[in-house]
């Protein structure tokens, strides 16, 4: 059995603060939920979405909303010129 490592353990890089201290990591990051009957781009960005919040948990929270902005505009960016180019 796999032991998951809590909030308030000490930090896995050896600094001696806890987990939430060292690597700031917040307290939970909910993913945004389906509506019935949304338009396929509106699923598309909120699948999209949660997949880079989900890729994004190991970094600094200070970080995190700069890393979902730039990773989404990417994204955005080559749906564009994917569509452009069919």
């Amino acid at each position: 059995m796999v032991r998951r490592i809590g909030r308030n353990d000490p930090c896995h890089c050896g600094s001696g603060l806890k987990l939430k201290r060292c690597h700031k990591i917040p307290r939970r990051v909910s993913p945004v939920k389906s509506k019935a009957g949304e338009p396929e781009i509106d699923r598309m960005f909120r699948e999209k979405y949660n997949e880079i919040i989900q890729d994004s948990r190991h970094f600094s929270s200070d970080l995190v909303p700069f890393i979902v902005k730039n990773r989404m505009r990417k994204w955005f960016k080559s749906l564009i010129s994917e569509r452009e180019r069919t």
